[in-house]
C-alpha cells in the first residue's frame, strides 16, 4: 500500500508539470534519489510525456550520473526509457543504440517501433534507406510508410510503386500519408490520373483534405467532395423502413462485426476494440434505432466541440486533420486515424476547427444492403459477438 501511494504521489507530481527545465530537472532529482523501481518508471515515463515532440534540447543537470545509473539496471523498461530521454537530450549513444534496434529483426517489434518514432522525432539523418528497408517487413510495413510523410526527402513514389502489392491497411495508410503534404499529394493526384489508386479506395476524411490542397483538379478524377449533404430526414426514414424488412431481423451480427471492424474500427472502439478518434460506442444508446441512425446519417447533427475536425497546417507544409487530443503550453496531440501526432506549438503555421465530423457522410450508401442490416444488428447487441 506504501509503494502505491508513492506511485500514486509521483504521477501527481508528473501531472502538474510542464516540459520546463526546473520541472524535468525535479523528475530528474526525483527519479536519481528513488531506489524503488515502480516510482522510478513513473517518473521516467512523466519526463517522456513532458518532452514528447521536442528537438534539440538541452540535459538538465543531473541526467548524465541518472542516465549512466540506468543503462546498468537490471529492469529492461528503465534502459530502454533512458535511451528514448537521451535522445531527445542529443545523446549521440542513446541515438546509435535507437538505430541499431531499428534494424534489428530480432528485436521486439513494440522497441523497433518505438526506436523508429524517437528517430524521427529527432531528424536523425540517414533514416530514407532504412525506413525503404523497413517496406518489405509486414510486421513494420505501416509504420515505414507512415514515416514517408515525416521524414525529410523521403521519396514518395516508392509508395505508389509497391501499393498494389499490399493489404488494406497498409494501402490507407499509403493514402493518409501521401494526404499529408501539398507536394506527395500531387504524386498521388498523378497514381490516380495514372489509376495506379482508385478514387474508390481515397476514405472520404482523406477526400476533404486533398479538396482544399488541390481543389477542382482532384475533384474531377474523385468525384464532388460531399461536405454536408440535404434531406437527413428522409434518408433516416428510408433506412428505418429498411429494417423493418424480415430479412433484416434475421441478419448476422457476427457478420455485422466484421462489417463494424472494416467500416467504423478506425475511429471508433466497441467492446474494447477498434480506434481512438471517435466516441467509444460501447456505452452509448445503441438500442434505440433512430439514435443508431441519426449519428451515422448524419455525423454533422450535433457534434461535440472536442469532436469537431481540426486541420493544422505545419511549417514544413504538412496538412493534418483530426480531433484535439491534449494540448499543453509546448504542444498540440492529434488524434487522427492513423494515431496520434504529436505537434510542437512553435511548428505550427495554421490551425482551423471546423463545425464539422471527423466521420464522413453516406457511408451506408458504400455497403450492400445485407452489410447494413448486419452492422445494425451488431450495433445493437449488449456483448461482444463471435467472430464468423
Amino acid at each position: 500500500m506504501h509503494t502505491v501511494r508513492i506511485i500514486l504521489s509521483a504521477l501527481l507530481l508528473v501531472g502538474q508539470l510542464f516540459a520546463d527545465d526546473d520541472s524535468i530537472a525535479l523528475l530528474i532529482k526525483t527519479a536519481k534519489d528513488s531506489e524503488n523501481p515502480a516510482l522510478r518508471t513513473a517518473l521516467l515515463k512523466g519526463m517522456i510525456r513532458g518532452l514528447e515532440g521536442q528537438v534539440n534540447v538541452s540535459a538538465p543537470e543531473g541526467w548524465q550520473e541518472l542516465s549512466a545509473e540506468l543503462a546498468k539496471s537490471k529492469d529492461p523498461e528503465h534502459r530502454t526509457l533512458a535511451r528514448q530521454i537521451g535522445q531527445i537530450f542529443g545523446d549521440a549513444g542513446a541515438a546509435q543504440e535507437a538505430l541499431a534496434l531499428l534494424k534489428d529483426r530480432k528485436a521486439k517489434i513494440k522497441d523497433r517501433r518505438s526506436a523508429l518514432k524517437s528517430l524521427i522525432t529527432q531528424k536523425e539523418p540517414g533514416l530514407n534507406e532504412i525506413v525503404r528497408s523497413l517496406l518489405e517487413e509486414p510486421e513494420m510495413r505501416i509504420d515505414a510508410i507512415r514515416a514517408f510523410g515525416k521524414i525529410e526527402g523521403a521519396d514518395s513514389n516508392q509508395l505508389i510503386k509497391q501499393y498494389s502489392d499490399w493489404d488494406t491497411l497498409a494501402k490507407r495508410a499509403v493514402i493518409e500519408t501521401l494526404a499529408t503534404k501539398k507536394e506527395t499529394s500531387e504524386a498521388l493526384l498523378i497514381a490516380l490520373q495514372n489509376k495506379e489508386i482508385l478514387p474508390s479506395e481515397i476514405p472520404a476524411y482523406t477526400a476533404r483534405t486533398l479538396h482544399s490542397m488541390l481543389g477542382e483538379r482532384f475533384n474531377k478524377i474523385y468525384g464532388k467532395v460531399q461536405v454536408q449533404s440535404t434531406n437527413k430526414k428522409e434518408l433516416i426514414l428510408k433506412y428505418s423502413k429498411l429494417l423493418d424488412r424480415p430479412e433484416a431481423l434475421k441478419a448476422d451480427p457476427a457478420r455485422g462485426r466484421v462489417v463494424f471492424s472494416a467500416v467504423c474500427g478506425a475511429c471508433h472502439k466497441m467492446y474494447g476494440e477498434g480506434g481512438l478518434l471517435g466516441p467509444d460506442l460501447t456505452g452509448s444508446n445503441r438500442a434505440n434505432r433512430e439514435y443508431i441512425l441519426l449519428n451515422i446519417v448524419d455525423p454533422n447533427f450535433d457534434v461535440p466541440d472536442g469532436y469537431k475536425m481540426v486541420i493544422v497546417k505545419t511549417k514544413n507544409n504538412r496538412v493534418l486533420a483530426g480531433t484535439i487530443g491534449e494540448e499543453d503550453s509546448q504542444k498540440v496531440v492529434l488524434k487522427m486515424v492513423a494515431g496520434k501526432e504529436i505537434i510542437p506549438k512553435e511548428n505550427i503555421k495554421e490551425r482551423q476547427k471546423l463545425p464539422l465530423s471527423m466521420m464522413p457522410e453516406g457511408i451506408l450508401e458504400t455497403i450492400p444492403t445485407e452489410d447494413f442490416f448486419a452492422l445494425i444488428k451488431y450495433l445493437q447487441t449488449e456483448e461482444q459477438t463471435e467472430l464468423p
